[in-house]
């Protein structure tokens, strides 16, 4: 059962309103994301580039980019040491790009995910040494690799660490101490002594802003802005990291670069996956980005090698970008073949009167590229923290997928010692262990969790409570302002209560699509569409009158029976072969 939860401020939305100059919604919303002054909510409402912090206070800036002028202007060989999914290929993309364009001599290296697992190893330590390299640049990793640092530093190699992730940290007199790798340089704003205001970059943000620092530094024109920060924002979308203050700067802008061909085309690899999608440049969205093209340059790492997406989005061979994104799609077309399969069996397999707090799964056979896939849907099917854990060659591999209010890596951190490897965030971690730890991890996850059984139903967070006569197409308008949405900047979710609902029918080939036909008070008829919708509403009309009402009204052959809903819906413009209409996309109805 959701929980429908109105949102507080105590800001004066009339002031808000006269100087911003916008709606009184719209004012709500702003207020509610806590950007009450006029320079906040100006920026958010206009991110531009101008907006982006300096990078001069994050920790280990200055002596990175001694390390790399050194490193250019004395022909040193550089390596950069990346991570197999979005972020980490587009940070490898954007770090590579960047430093070939000072003429650095650069290589790079992408783990493979099943055969070495993530981040640094010993193995590619000593290869990539034994290859000539002088500079070993780490992105989207490295912050946990205590060991393998020091090794590569031992090597004679200087280390720059680029990362976002958080530090790992032991406790002890109830204080908390970092530890931190030796390397020469580490640039991640999460570590405690950074005073860098701006916590939530994703890896390839953090490399878009340092090369883009680096390029100023050296007074060099940077030229590759525009590509780059494409890649940026593609990372910024795919990586779920919150769409606020900086990383808004990124996604906004870095879309809107992506719609435009002249600058979207600029690579010629993400164009040809973007053609190889079917997609068509201006209406490219965060959906499309998050769900379309993410997804394939994820495939590669997880069904075969990421260097597939590194390759294709550093090629200048059109022919060749051509066949690698061919390639991507077909691997993601493969992954999505083999995570059906192992959700569906998954959550069959679950006992849903007999749930722990946290769930904790090892699926043995499972491909380990997309434990944690499976491990996000089964939360979303629960609503419960999921572990999913595969047999990869007798060791335990597993990714953690959580819920609001319970912090997994944390808890995780508090277990380290049945670990041999583990890193993450928050909402989600990786983590490596003997299989016989397993059932151990389990009781003591779940023996002293914290969760209740509130923490279960899901929070459906609403704006504010609207008439249906105060929506309007120049409030959908205003709203579409505020994306992309994603995490922090959720889409506006409004609540209207008491609704007269007068035609229902099914449209679309699943089957379960429900459009609705709503009337306001004034007697003004407004549809509105709900996914995945057609069975909980006929179970309501069921509940409320009886099954032959049930069954007429959504087979639309009874209308006008004034039936009444109470809706949780955003708001949106839906533009179709040329024409716009207002339109609501229904969340939860009662």
């Amino acid at each position: 059962m959701k929980r429908w939860v109105l949102r507080e401020n105590d800001a004066n939305i009339d002031l808000m309103t006269k100087t911003l100059g916008v709606s009184p919604i719209l004012c709500e919303i702003l207020a509610n994301r806590g950007l009450r002054s006029k320079n906040t909510a100006v920026q958010f409402l206009n991110p531009l580039r101008d907006y982006l912090l300096a990078l001069d206070n994050m920790a280990g800036v200055t002596d990175a980019v001694d390390i790399i002028r050194d490193g250019v202007d004395n022909g040193k060989r550089f390596c950069i040491f990346g991570d197999y999914d979005v972020d980490g290929v587009s940070g490898t993309v954007i770090l590579h790009k960047g430093l070939a364009g000072l003429g650095a001599d650069i290589t790079h290296y992408i783990p493979h995910r099943e055969k070495e697992g993530y981040g640094l190893n010993m193995a590619a330590v000593e290869n990539i040494a034994g290859s000539g390299c002088n500079i070993f640049i780490t992105v989207d990793n490295g912050i946990a690799s205590v060991a393998e640092v020091a090794r590569a530093i031992e090597l004679g190699m200087a280390v720059i660490i680029i990362d976002h992730h958080e530090p790992p940290f032991v406790e002890e007199d109830e204080k908390r101490y970092e530890v931190l790798p030796p390397a020469n340089a580490i640039v991640n704003a999460k570590q405690a002594d950074c005073g860098y205001p701006f916590k939530e970059l994703s890896a390839a943000g953090v490399s878009y802003k340092f090369v883009r620092h680096l390029y100023g530094r050296l007074e060099k024109e940077f030229n590759l802005d525009n590509e780059l920060l494409i890649f940026a924002a593609i990372a910024t979308f795919c990586d779920v990291v919150d769409l606020v203050g900086e990383n808004r700067i990124l996604a906004k802008n870095g879309l809107r670069l992506l719609n435009k061909a002249e600058t979207g085309a600029t690579n010629i690899g993400l164009n040809a996956l973007v053609k190889a999608r079917n997609l068509e440049y201006n209406d490219i969205d965060d959906f499309a980005i998050g769900f379309i093209l993410g997804p394939c340059i994820n495939a590669s790492g997880r069904l075969s090698s990421a260097d597939l997406a590194v390759e294709l989005f550093l090629t200048d061979d059109e022919a060749r970008a051509v066949e690698l994104a061919s390639q991507l799609v077909l691997l993601n077309d493969e992954r999505k073949a083999l995570c059906a399969k192992y959700v569906d069996e998954t959550i069959v397999g679950l006992d849903m009167t007999a749930l722990d707090d946290v769930l904790v799964i090892f699926v043995p056979d499972i491909h380990e590229s997309i434990a944690g896939i499976v491990a996000g849907r089964v939360k979303e099917h629960t609503y419960r923290p999921t572990i999913v854990f595969s047999d990869a060659h007798g060791v335990a591999k597993g990714s953690a997928r959580s819920i609001e209010g319970y912090n997994v890596f944390e808890a995780l951190q508090k277990n380290k010692d049945l670990f041999t490897r583990f890193g993450g965030h928050a909402m989600a971690a990786g983590i490596t262990m003997p299989i016989e730890n397993i059932d151990e991890l389990r009781q003591r996850l779940n023996s002293n969790s914290g969760l209740t059984t509130d923490d279960f139903n899901p929070i459906i967070y609403g704006e504010k409570e609207l008439k249906l006569d105060e929506i309007t197409f120049e409030l959908a308008t205003q709203i579409a302002a505020l994306s992309p949405f994603g995490k922090a900047n959720k889409e506006p979710i409004f609540f209207t209560k008491g609704i007269f609902t007068e035609k229902a029918e099914i449209v679309g080939q699943s089957g379960q699509t429900l459009r609705l036909t709503l009337r306001t008070d004034n007697g003004r008829k407004i549809t509105a569409i709900a996914f995945k919708a057609v069975d909980n509403f006929v179970q309501l009309l069921n509940k409320n009158y009886n099954e032959k009402i049930a069954k007429g009204f959504v087979s639309g052959r009874l209308v006008n029976l004034n039936i009444k809903l109470d809706i949780a819906y955003n708001i949106r413009i839906n533009t179709y072969k040329g024409n716009s209409s207002l339109q609501l996309v229904i969340i939860d109805f009662t």
